[in-house]
C-alpha cells in the first residue's frame, strides 16, 4: 500500500522561550503548565540539558518499558507539543557512562534531580495536528500533520519559507527509495527562522514518511521480558548464554553425542587438547556485563531457572580460556551472595546450595585447584572467593566443611610461593574463616595439617614484611589473627614452641613499623594481635623472649593506651556535667513557663508556628540522615570494642611484665644476667611504673584482693 505526502510552503516564524525547572518538578507537567499559561499552539524543544532521576521510556519498535530510578544525564531531549498531545523521544546516560533512549512516555512524571534547562520554541502561524494510528492501537502512537493558519505562499527559493507535510503512511518500514535531493538549509535571522526549500519536481513525487513505527503485536513480546529492575530482558541472557554454549561445545560434535562427552570430560579435553579458545572482545564484554549484573537476585534466580548450573559446569570442565573460566567463577560467587531464597520443589532454597548440592559443579570447581591448566591467578581469586562465600554462609557452611580437605594443600603452596596481592588476601580471609568461625580444630584431628598451615602462614608473614607496607595489609592483619587463633588451643602448644623465635622475630617487626612515639594505632586488629601472641609467649617463656626494643614498644604502647583510657574518662565525664546542665536548664525553663501561663499571658502562634516548623524540619532531617546516623554508631560501637580490648590485652602484658620483672631482681643474687628493666632509661623507668600504678590500678586491685 502505498501513501504520499503533500508539501505545501508555507511562511512561519519562531519565538524562542527559556524554561528554567528546579529538582523535583515533573518536565513534562512544567512544560505543559507553561504552554497553557501562555496560550501556545505549535512549541518544540530546540534543546535540553541537565538531569533527571525518574523517567519511562517505551524502546524502539517493541512495547517493552523501562523505568529509570536513578539519576541520569540529558543526553538529548527532543519533541513537539500542541495544546492536546506530545511526541518526545529522550536518551539519557548512567554514572557509567551507558546512554540509554526511547520514547518518553507520558503517564509517568519526568522528575528533575539538579536542574534542567529547557529552551522551547513555538511555530507562528502554524497548528500541529495529531492522528492516532488506527493499525496498532497504540495510544501513544501517533502521525503529525502541520498545516498553515495562513494562505500566503512564499516562493520555493524564499529564505523564509517553511515546508509542512501531511504523513499518512500507514507501513512500518520507509519506502527503500526514499531520500532527500539536499541537505536543508539553516538561517539564523532576526526572527529566528527555519527554512527547508523544496525544488518543484520533488513536489510531485513525495517520499513516504513515517515518524515512529509501530510497535509488534503483544503477543510476541511482552513487558515480562524484563528481568527486574535491570536494564536487560531475558531474551540477551538466553542469548549471551546461547553463545557460550556454541563457545564451549564443538561445532562439528553432534547434539546426541556431546551428553556422553560431557560425561567423559577428561577423555575429551585429551583427545582435543590441540583446540585453541579465544573470546573474542565482544562476547568477553557481554560476558562480564552478565558477571556484574549477576549480583542481582532476579538475575541469579534467572540464571538458575535457565539450568546455567550444568552449562557453568560444562565450561569449567572443557574450556580451555582462563578468562572465560574466570568470568565464570565470578558470576558463580555473585550468585553465591544472593540473598533472596526461591521457590524449588514447594521449598525455599538459597542460590547458594543449588550451587553446592548440584550433582556435579562443586566437584569440579575443587578440582580446578589441582589442575596444573588452571595455575592462573584472576581464576583461583575468583574461586578462592567462592569457597569463602559458600563458607561464610550458614546455610551452606556444613556442606562446604565435608569437602574442605581439597583445598588445604593448594592454600598451604599458595602462601609458600605466590607474590599476588589479591590472591593472599582472599585465601588468608578464607583461612582465618576456617580457623575461627568454623572450629576447623574442633572438626580435624590431623596434627600434620595444622604443622602445615602454622609453617605457611610463617612464610607467608615472613615475605609479606619483607615486600609491602604494613600499616594497611589486610592480608597481614588475617595472618596474625589466625596465629593468635593457634595461641587459644593447648593441642599446639608444642608446634607453637618450635616456632616461638620465627614468630617472635615477625611480631617484632611489625611492631618496628607500627610502633612510634608520636602516633600508635591502638585500635588496630593488627597491633592487638601481635600484643596477643606476645602475652601468650610471655605467659609460657617469661621475659627470654622480651628484648630491650620489644621492651620499649611495650612501653610505649602501655603509655598511649593510658593517656587514650584518660581522655574518654574525661569525655565521659565532660558530657555527664553537659546532660545535668541541660536538665537543671530545662526544669528552670518550664518553671518559667508555668508561672508566665499563670499570669494569664498567651502563647504567640508565630512562636508556636516556629516552633512546630523547627521541629518538622528536625524530624525530616532525622528520616533523611537515619542511615549515615545508623553507620556512625556502629562504627562508633566497634572502635568502642576495640579499645576495650585494647586495654585488657595491655593490663594483661603489664601484669605478666611486672610479675616477671619481680621473680628475675628475686633471683638475681642467683643469676649473673643484668634485670632488663635497669637497661631502660631513667624516663622509660617512671613511664613503666606510671603504667602500672594508674593503668593497672596496682593499689586497687590489692586492697579488692584483702577486702580492705
Amino acid at each position: 500500500m502505498s501513501s504520499s505526502v503533500n508539501l505545501q510552503p508555507i511562511s512561519s516564524s519562531i519565538r524562542v522561550f527559556p524554561l528554567r525547572l528546579s529538582p523535583n518538578m515533573d518536565v513534562l507537567s512544567s512544560i505543559r503548565n507553561f504552554i497553557n499559561e501562555n496560550s501556545l499552539q505549535s512549541v518544540f524543544i530546540m534543546t535540553c540539558v541537565g538531569s533527571v532521576k525518574a523517567c519511562r521510556l517505551r524502546m524502539a519498535n517493541s512495547i517493552d518499558v523501562i523505568n529509570l530510578k536513578t539519576p541520569h544525564e540529558i543526553v538529548s531531549l527532543v519533541g513537539t507539543f500542541d495544546s492536546e498531545a506530545q511526541h518526545i523521544h529522550g536518551s539519557f546516560s548512567d554514572q557509567t557512562g551507558r546512554v540509554i533512549g526511547g520514547h518518553v512516555m507520558a503517564d509517568n512524571p519526568m522528575i528533575v534531580y539538579t536542574t534542567v534547562e529547557i529552551v522551547l520554541a513555538e511555530c507562528e502561524n502554524v497548528i500541529f495536528s495529531r492522528e492516532m494510528d488506527n493499525e496498532s492501537g497504540y495510544p501513544e502512537l501517533i502521525h503529525l500533520t502541520m498545516t498553515s493558519t495562513e494562505n500566503a505562499p512564499t516562493p520555493n527559493n524564499d529564505p523564509g519559507s517553511f515546508s509542512s507535510f501531511r504523513s499518512t503512511n500507514n507501513h512500518d518500514t520507509p519506502n527503500q527509495n526514499y531520500s532527500f535531493d539536499s541537505t536543508p538549509p539553516i538561517h539564523s535571522s532576526h526572527h529566528q527562522r527555519l527554512i527547508h526549500s523544496q525544488n518543484s519536481q520533488s513536489l510531485e513525487a513525495s517520499p513516504s514518511i513515517v515518524r515512529n513505527p509501530s510497535p509488534p503485536p503483544i503477543d510476541n513480546l511482552s513487558r515480562a521480558d524484563m528481568v527486574g529492575d535491570e536494564m536487560y530482558s531475558k531474551s540477551w541472557f538466553c542469548q549471551v548464554l546461547l553463545k557460550l554454549i556454541k563457545f564451549v561445545a564443538p561445532q562439528q560434535i553432534h547434539k546426541e553425542a556431546f551428553s556422553t562427552i560431557r560425561q567423559q570430560g577428561d577423555d575429551f579435553l585429551s583427545t582435543h587438547s590441540n583446540k585453541i579458545q579465544e573470546l573474542d572482545e565482544t562476547f568477553e564484554s557481554e560476558l562480564c556485563e552478565l558477571w556484574d549484573v549477576s549480583m542481582s537476585a532476579d538475575v541469579a534466580h534467572l540464571l538458575i531457572q535457565f539450568n546455567s548450573l550444568d552449562l557453568f559446569n560444562v565450561v569449567l570442565i572443557e574450556c580451555k580460556d582462563k578468562r572465560c573460566t574466570e568470568i565464570v567463577l565470578g558470576i558463580l560467587s555473585n550468585m553465591a551472595c544472593c540473598k533472596r531464597n526461591l521457590i524449588q520443589d514447594e521449598q525455599s532454597v538459597s542460590v547458594a546450595l543449588c550451587i553446592v548440592q548440584h550433582t556435579n559443579l562443586f566437584s569440579t570447581i575443587l578440582s580446578i585447584l589441582t589442575s596444573d591448566d588452571y595455575s592462573d591467578c584472576p581464576t583461583l581469586v575468583q574461586l578462592f572467593r567462592l569457597i569463602y562465600t559458600l563458607t561464610v554462609r550458614q546455610d551452606t557452611r556444613s556442606l562446604i566443611l565435608e569437602r574442605i580437605q581439597l583445598t588445604y594443600e593448594p592454600l598451604c603452596f599458595i602462601f609458600q610461593s605466590c607474590i599476588n596481592k589479591e590472591l593472599l588476601e582472599q585465601c588468608s580471609c578464607l583461612l582465618r574463616v576456617l580457623l575461627d568461625e568454623c572450629n576447623l580444630f574442633e572438626h580435624n584431628e590431623q596434627s600434620e595439617v595444622f604443622y602445615l598451615f602454622l609453617t605457611s602462614i610463617t612464610t607467608a608473614t615472613s615475605a609479606l614484611i619483607e615486600n609491602e607496607t604494613v600499616t594497611e595489609n589486610n592480608t597481614l592483619e588475617n595472618l596474625f589473627n589466625c596465629l593468635q587463633i593457634y595461641t587459644t588451643n593447648e593441642h599446639f602448644i608444642d608446634m607453637l614452641n618450635e616456632h616461638c623465635q620465627t614468630i617472635m622475630k615477625l611480631t617484632e617487626n611489625i611492631l618496628n613499623r607500627l610502633v612510634h612515639d608520636d602516633i600508635v594505632q591502638i585500635r588496630s586488629v593488627l597491633l592487638l594481635s601481635c600484643i596477643s601472641i606476645c602475652n601468650y609467649f610471655l605467659f609460657k617463656h617469661g621475659l627470654t623472649i622480651v628484648n630491650k626494643e620489644l621492651l620499649q614498644y611495650f612501653i610505649i604502647i602501655g603509655h598511649t593506651c593510658y593517656k587514650d583510657k584518660q581522655r574518654r574518662e574525661h569525655q565521659k565525664h565532660v558530657m555527664r556535667r553537659e546532660r545535668s546542665r541541660t536538665h537543671s536548664h530545662s526544669s528552670n525553663k518550664r518553671k518559667d513557663g508555668d508561672e508566665f501561663d499563670t499570669n494569664g499571658d498567651t502563647v504567640d502562634d508565630d512562636s508556636l508556628s516556629k516552633s512546630h516548623h523547627a521541629i518538622t524540619n528536625a524530624d525530616w532531617d532525622d528520616d533523611i540522615e537515619v542511615q549515615s546516623t545508623t553507620k556512625v554508631e556502629f562504627d562508633r560501637s566497634t572502635s568502642e570494642d576495640l579499645a576495650t580490648t585494647s586495654y585488657t590485652l595491655v593490663d594483661e602484658l603489664f601484669l605478666e611484665l611486672f610479675y616477671r620483672g619481680i621473680k628475675q631482681d628475686a633471683s638475681k643474687s642467683t643469676d649473673n644476667n643484668p634485670s632488663l628493666f635497669k637497661q631502660l632509661s631513667q624516663d622509660q623507668r617512671e613511664t613503666f611504673r606510671k603504667i602500672i600504678k594508674h593503668f593497672c590500678h596496682l593499689d586497687k586491685r590489692l586492697d579488692n584482693m584483702l577486702e580492705l
